[in-house]
C-alpha cells in the first residue's frame, strides 16, 4: 500500500514529469518526514531520491522512513542547508515545498553560482513557496528561469500555489499581473484557478492600502 500524501504534497507529486524523473533523481529539499520521496520510490517514477533538511531531527525522520520501507540503497538523506554539498545532474527534479519564497531564492542563488548552465537547463524546479510567491516569480524571471506550469489547491482550508520552472538563461520581466497572480494561472479559468485568484483579490485589497503597486494593479483589474 503506497503512502497517502496530503493534498498539498499530491499537487507536488503530480507536477513531477514522470518521463524525466525516470532518467534522473527526485531531490526533496526540506523533506521533513520523507513521504514525498517515499511515494516516488514506491511508484517507481525515479530510480533514486535525495532528501535534505537543515535540521537533524527531520533528516533522521526521513532517513528512518526510507530505511523502514526498504529503500536505503536507492536514497540518500543529508542534514544540510538547502542544496549545499549536492551537485545537480541532468534530468534532476528539485522539489522545494513548504519553504518560504526568500529561502527558495537563497538556495537557488547558491546553486546558480556553481552549476554549469548546460546542466541547469536539464533540471526541473518544482516549487511550493509558503509565502512571497510574487517575489519568487520576479527572481526566477530575472535569473533566467521560465515558469512553465503553475497549479493551486487547498489543504486544510489553506491555499497553496505551485510554480514549476526551467532554466533558459534568458532574463526577462513580468507584468504586475504575472508577478502577483502567476503567468500560467492567469491563463486558467478552471474552478481551482478562479477560486485562487478571487482569494488573492481579497488579500490584495487589504494590502493595497499601503502598497501603491497593488492598488494600481487592482484598479487595472477592476477589482477596486
Amino acid at each position: 500500500m503506497t503512502v497517502a500524501l496530503s493534498d498539498r504534497l499530491l499537487m507536488v507529486y503530480n507536477a513531477i514529469d514522470k518521463e524525466r524523473s525516470l532518467k534522473g533523481r527526485v531531490i526533496d529539499v526540506g523533506s521533513d518526514h520523507g513521504f514525498l520521496a517515499l511515494r516516488c520510490l514506491e511508484d517507481k517514477i525515479t530510480p533514486y531520491v535525495i532528501c535534505t533538511d537543515i535540521h537533524k531531527q527531520p533528516a533522521e525522520r526521513t532517513r528512518k522512513c526510507l530505511e523502514d520501507n526498504g529503500f536505503s540503497d536507492i536514497s540518500e538523506v543529508f542534514c544540510t542547508d538547502g542544496l549545499t554539498g549536492i551537485d545537480l545532474k541532468r534530468y534532476d527534479n528539485v522539489v522545494m515545498a513548504g519553504l518560504g519564497g526568500n529561502t527558495i531564492m537563497s538556495v537557488l542563488t547558491e546553486v546558480l553560482k556553481r552549476t554549469p548552465h548546460d546542466i541547469l537547463k536539464e533540471v526541473d524546479l518544482i516549487l511550493q513557496p509558503q509565502k512571497t510567491s510574487d517575489e519568487l516569480r520576479v527572481f526566477l524571471a530575472k535569473e533566467g528561469f521560465e515558469i512553465v506550469f503553475e497549479d493551486t489547491d487547498t489543504d486544510r482550508d489553506l491555499f497553496y500555489v505551485l510554480i514549476k520552472a526551467r532554466f533558459t538563461g534568458i532574463s526577462h520581466e513580468l507584468t504586475l499581473e504575472e508577478k502577483y497572480y502567476g503567468p500560467c494561472l492567469l491563463l486558467r479559468n478552471d474552478d481551482k484557478a478562479v477560486r485562487y485568484k478571487e482569494h488573492l483579490d481579497e488579500i490584495f485589497k487589504i494590502r493595497s492600502r499601503g502598497n501603491p503597486e497593488l492598488r494600481k494593479l487592482l484598479e487595472e483589474r477592476h477589482v477596486l
